[in-house]
């Protein structure tokens, strides 16, 4: 008789259960509070951390946008014409960040350089946190949300520099989720949030036109909806309060004339979108070169759009339109891949919610973590606690980043003129006019990035002129100019080294100025501190 052998278990049944205890556990470690504590930590804080430890302020806007907040305290009134620029002294300009420019004037003078650092530090956070709320209030799952968000964070990452245009972004969110939440709980209430919101946003920012365009696209919705989607159980709850959301729609359009400009404002949007020929000149207009990660999470995240989009059940052609419209936007500007990256998380996470109405079965064995108030807490108090953390080992002072902002902008070289008492007309390019405006107050620059004070054919003249194109020497600009400030890297500068009507005064790594020498003398001697 023979006794049964107990068989000891095939590595194949060892792996399954090896497998299986270590799903299980993954499970259990991705439901708990603490892992969701630590995903959020470092999704709200990698990158306001990595704009802290750069301390890079080599933006050339911000600084003419100070200049102008202190100009309108002191003068106490919005401007009408520019009182700025050598070459458009007293012509129309519409100040249309004027608030912006007034609290960022205000920031400085009271913080130093480190108050843009932290305004953009929090602009940074606010962003990440409002797209992980519009994301996860569609999409149930957690980690999905998080991942989404994370991707759609690298995705803009280089559309937020410190301007007024962060402020869009924002803006734009909040908008999204007005129009979401009115949508999923068949309240047409919420809506009226949206004409407040706009007339702040037009005194902040000219961007408030793509807010504008894309309520419009809702307000049209339920008119495409009836022309693809004849049954009514497909159409969506605006379809019962259409009147309600073009009432919002006229409201939110009257909104952004209370500015300081009335409908000129628009007249300076129309003129601003039609100067096209300047984007092959200027770096944020220039179209992605898929060299980041940045550029490809963008045209990631547009392809998953398309396929949810596709797939979605009813098929909602105003979520079509818009994704079109920002893919148009985005790759035609770099600036602009923000709008891809929002509208594209958006769709998908819509997407997801879908599914998990339809599939309820496929929802039920993924973890769905609520986010309690005690975790909410502790995440912004981490949050905080971090970044402060952060500023204090990376030394984050106005001296540190005056060092930082004199590699991209010529500090020693304003420092001569002030020095030595140096009299203008100055001739400097595109770039550096904006920090002219800021350090060199009594000697206006004669030009800048203001592109809606400055033509493009003055911005492309100029451009000419300092790539040395023939015929440079007997421009007008030059002859009348008293000093020349320039980067090594253009073809002016080093055709006037060997020009006997200027001589070099002060050179750096950074910049080299030049002075005209007097009628009469040929001095070409440099000094050169």
């Amino acid at each position: 008789m023979e006794i049964p052998v107990e068989r000891p278990e095939s590595g194949t049944a060892r792996s399954v259960l090896f497998i299986g205890s270590l799903t299980r556990g993954l499970k259990v470690l991705a439901s708990s509070q603490l892992s969701a504590w630590i995903a959020l930590t470092c999704l709200f804080t990698t990158l306001p951390l990595a704009y802290i430890n750069q301390k890079v302020l080599n933006d050339p806007d911000i600084w003419w946008h100070m200049r102008a907040g202190e100009w309108i305290l002191q003068n106490h009134h919005i401007p009408h014409v520019d009182p700025f620029s050598s070459t458009t002294l007293g012509r129309p300009w519409v100040e249309y960040c004027w608030a912006f420019d007034i609290g960022a004037y205000c920031l400085v003078r009271r913080f130093d350089l480190v108050g843009i650092i932290w305004f953009q530090t929090l602009m940074r956070l606010a962003l990440t946190a409002a797209l992980f709320t519009l994301v996860r209030s569609l999409m149930p799952q957690f980690w999905r949300a998080f991942a989404l968000t994370a991707v759609a964070v690298l995705a803009m990452v280089w559309s937020l520099p410190p301007r007024p245009g962060a402020f869009s972004v924002l803006f734009f969110l909040v908008e999204l989720y007005v129009l979401v939440w009115a949508r999923r709980r068949a309240n047409p209430r919420l809506l009226w949030l949206l004409p407040p919101l706009f007339l702040v946003w037009a005194n902040i920012h000219v961007e408030f036109v793509n807010g504008l365009f894309m309520l419009g696209i809702f307000c049209l919705e339920p008119l495409l909806d009836r022309f693809i989607l004849p049954s009514p159980e497909s159409r969506t709850p605006f379809d019962q309060f259409h009147r309600q959301l073009c009432f919002v729609g006229v409201a939110s359009f009257l909104a952004i004339l209370v500015n300081p400009y009335g409908p000129g404002l628009l007249t300076n949007v129309l003129r601003l979108a039609s100067d096209t020929k300047i984007y092959d000149y200027v770096i944020e207009f220039h179209a992605m070169y898929f060299r980041t990660p940045n550029d490809w999470a963008v045209l990631a995240l547009l392809m998953l759009a398309c396929f949810a989009l596709g797939r979605s059940r009813p098929f909602r052609p105003a979520w079509a339109v818009l994704l079109a419209w920002a893919a148009w936007m985005g790759f035609r500007s770099v600036r602009e891949a923000w709008l891809i990256a929002i509208l594209s998380a958006v769709i998908i996470a819509k997407f997801q919610e879908q599914r998990a109405q339809s599939r309820e079965s496929d929802q039920a064995g993924e973890p769905v973590s609520s986010l309690s108030l005690s975790l909410r807490v502790a995440v912004a108090v981490t949050v905080l606690l971090v970044l402060v953390a952060g500023a204090s080992v990376g030394a984050l002072t106005s001296k540190a980043l005056l060092d930082k902002v004199g590699a991209a902008f010529p500090v020693g070289a304003v420092n001569y003129i002030h020095r030595n008492h140096l009299q203008g007309p100055i001739l400097n390019d595109f770039t550096w006019g904006g920090f002219l405006i800021y350090a060199v107050p009594e000697i206006p620059p004669s030009m800048d990035g203001r592109t809606n004070v400055h033509t493009q054919d003055e911005i492309l003249s100029a451009w000419s002129l300092w790539k040395a194109d023939p015929g440079w020497d007997k421009r007008p600009e030059l002859q009348s100019a008293k000093l020349v400030l320039s980067n090594h890297t253009w073809p002016l500068a080093s055709a006037l080294r060997n020009d006997p009507r200027f001589r070099v005064v002060y050179e750096d790594r950074t910049a080299v100025l030049f002075e005209a020498v007097p009628a009469g003398k040929s001095d070409k001697a440099s000094a050169t501190p």
